[in-house]
C-alpha cells in the first residue's frame, strides 16, 4: 500500500500529460475505488475496474478548465464532442440501426451520469418501415426509459438531424412522415413531466456507443437491459471519451488489490 501511494508522486516514463496530472489522477482513482467499495458493501453492486477508470477520467475532465463544451447552433443544438452532462443531470444517447428493404431494426440506448459513468444500456429489436421512423422510435424509447427511471433532468443526444430538429423546435423542421411524427408527438407529451429536458444533435462518431448497441440489437431477437456496460463497448473510442491507457488500468488494479487486502473479514 505504502509503495503504491509513493508512486503517485513520480509520473511514469512516457506518461501522456493529456490525461492530466499524474498525482491528481491517482488520488481520484483511489477515491473512485473507495466509492466502488462502498457500493459493494451497502448496495451489493460488484465493482467494474474499467468503469472506475473512466469515472476518474471523466471527473477530472468535468472539473478541468478546458473541458469540452456544448456548442449551440442557430439552426440546431449541436454537440461537437461527447462530454458528461452537468452535475445532477443524466444523459441518454440513442440510435437506430436500419437496413434498406429490411423492416427489422435495432435500437441502442446508453445512460450515463454527470461523471460519465455508465448507469445502464438497452438493446431493443423492433421493426420499422424507414430509417427516419426507426430514429424516431429510438428517441421515444430513450424518453420512455428516462421516465420509467423517474429521472427529472435529462439530456438526450442522437445523430438524426431531422429528429433532433423537430424535438428541439429551434427551427421549422422539414416535412416528416406521419408515422415518425406520431412518435415525436408522443415524446413531446412525455417530456412535460420532466423538470428539464434538452435534445442535442451529435455526429455519428460521437454517438458510436449507441450505434454499436443498436447494431447488436438488430441482430437479436429479444430486448436486453443491462445495468452495467457490455464488455464490447469498452473498445469503442466514443466510450468515456476514448480508450483507456494500459498504465491506468495497471495502476487501478494495483490500488484495488492493495485496498482489498486491507479489508477485514
Amino acid at each position: 500500500m505504502q509503495q503504491w501511494i509513493e508512486s503517485w508522486f513520480h509520473s511514469p516514463v512516457g506518461w501522456d500529460t493529456s490525461y492530466g496530472e499524474w498525482s491528481v489522477l491517482c488520488a481520484t482513482i483511489t477515491w473512485m475505488i473507495w466509492k466502488a467499495r462502498c457500493k459493494r458493501v451497502f448496495e451489493a453492486v460488484d465493482p467494474n475496474a474499467l468503469n472506475i477508470i473512466f469515472a476518474a477520467l471523466n471527473y477530472i475532465q468535468l472539473y478541468s478548465t478546458d473541458k469540452p463544451t456544448v456548442a449551440p447552433n442557430t439552426q440546431l443544438n449541436i454537440v461537437r464532442t461527447w462530454s458528461p452532462p452537468p452535475v445532477g443531470f443524466f444523459k441518454i444517447n440513442f440510435d437506430a440501426s436500419y437496413i434498406i428493404n429490411n423492416d427489422h431494426i435495432g435500437i441502442g440506448l446508453v445512460l450515463r451520469d454527470y461523471m460519465g459513468v455508465c448507469r445502464g444500456c438497452k438493446m431493443i429489436p423492433s421493426s420499422s418501415l424507414s430509417a427516419e421512423e426507426a430514429e424516431g422510435m429510438a428517441a421515444l424509447e430513450a424518453v420512455k426509459w428516462a421516465k420509467a427511471l423517474q429521472l427529472q433532468q435529462v439530456y438526450f443526444e442522437g445523430d438524426a438531424k431531422t429528429i433532433i430538429n423537430y424535438l428541439s423546435a429551434s427551427t421549422i423542421a422539414r416535412q416528416i412522415g406521419w408515422r415518425t411524427k406520431g412518435h415525436l408527438d408522443d415524446i413531446q407529451a412525455l417530456t412535460l413531466s420532466f423538470t428539464s429536458v434538452s435534445f442535442y444533435y451529435v455526429p455519428r462518431d460521437v454517438n458510436s456507443v449507441a450505434d454499436a448497441l443498436a447494431s447488436r440489437a438488430r441482430a437479436s431477437t429479444s430486448e436486453v437491459l443491462s445495468t452495467s456496460p457490455p464488455s464490447f463497448i469498452f473498445a469503442i473510442p466514443g466510450y468515456a471519451g476514448g480508450k483507456c491507457p494500459r498504465i491506468l488500468f495497471q495502476t487501478l488494479i494495483r490500488g484495488y488489490i492493495c485496498t482489498s487486502a486491507t479489508r477485514k473479514p
